[in-house]
């Protein structure tokens, strides 16, 4: 049997906080800039594969020979198209992309005016501990818009007066 030893526990820390309150304003900028970007692409991406196999699936059907090009060409784009319509209605890149941009602009604006101490930070007694509060309040002002958006099995199940059900004799 070998022999075993005790692995060291240490204290589980998160990163390490910004010195300052412009640096946590910074990296939450950053942050939120990466986010959009992310969501840019993938909206971006998930549309131009909607439009490109939506527009092309006809012309496979009228002009394509054969099973191949003619049915499982068509199929695939359909399903692909169906696919990312989907993808873009549950996981709302679009949305999610503006709010991100959003919150990165407003923090750049906060940054800049106290950078310059500009309107509240103008007069301000501590604009570096307003700077801070203004980049919590608006990182959970985020957060808060960010829930509603995540799929959720409630908004997934269809009513029953829309579903579709057979007729059956009585």
């Amino acid at each position: 049997m070998p022999d075993h030893q005790p692995i060291p526990m240490r204290a589980v820390t998160g990163p390490t906080p910004p010195a300052e309150a412009q640096d946590l304003c910074r990296t939450r900028i950053k942050a939120f800039e990466r986010k959009a970007a992310h969501n840019k692409r993938e909206s971006q991406f998930c549309f131009m594969a909607v439009v490109l196999c939506t527009g092309i699936v006809p012309l496979f059907i009228t002009l394509g020979e054969g099973p191949v090009w003619g049915k499982a060409v068509p199929a695939v784009l359909s399903t692909l198209a169906a696919i990312a319509t989907a993808w873009l209605q549950l996981r709302k890149p679009q949305q999610l992309w503006s709010l991100y941009r959003s919150a990165q602009r407003e923090l750049e604006d906060h940054d800049t005016k106290r950078n310059f101490l500009i309107d509240e930070y103008e007069s301000a007694p501590d604009p570096d501990k307003l700077l801070a509060k203004n980049v919590a309040a608006i990182s959970l002002n985020v957060h808060h818009q960010w829930v509603p958006m995540v799929p959720n099995p409630d908004h997934l199940k269809v009513a029953p007066e829309t579903a579709i059900m057979p007729k059956h004799p009585q």
